[in-house]
């Protein structure tokens, strides 16, 4: 399951940015019976939406003050952030900023590290629950082209 929380370097570890994070590689929080299913879900868009409503959510409650998003050469690191909301409504985050545990609320804490068992918890849900199958798919498509003024292409 989902371990200790972590001090995870946001930019690179030579400017000492870091932020409270949970390393949710899958060999590290999902059962080994899991991991291949996981993986090969891991291509998949539906894998994610659940997932990223998750974080989405999270955020929102948050009022983007406080966001999660995955970091890493892999994305196998969820790291806390530092955000908001413009005037005009945009999100914004600042992943270059360095985030003290202190300065955290810990009602924040308590719901990123939620957070992160619910991720967890959702894979496996998925892994023990859901197959993958293949569908063929036809898309139609509406084109414009150029014809004379005879009809002719």
């Amino acid at each position: 399951m989902v371990g200790k929380r972590i001090r995870y370097y946001t930019m690179n570890n030579w400017n000492r940015s870091t932020a409270p994070a949970y390393n949710l590689k899958v060999y590290n929080v999902i059962p080994a019976k899991h991991q291949d299913t996981i993986y090969e879900m891991m291509d998949l868009d539906d894998f994610w939406d659940d997932i990223n409503y998750l974080i989405q959510n999270f955020n929102k409650t948050n009022n983007h003050e406080w966001q999660a998003g995955f970091n890493g050469r892999s994305g196998g690191y969820l790291v806390l952030y530092r955000g908001g909301v413009h005037d005009n409504g945009q999100r914004y985050v600042k992943p270059g900023l360095s985030i003290e545990p202190k300065d955290v609320p810990g009602h924040v804490l308590r719901a990123f590290r939620q957070l992160a068992v619910d991720i967890v918890n959702t894979a496996i849900y998925m892994a023990k629950h859901c197959k993958i199958v293949e569908k063929q798919i036809t898309i139609k498509k509406t084109i414009k082209t150029l014809e004379n003024f005879f009809g002719e292409k």
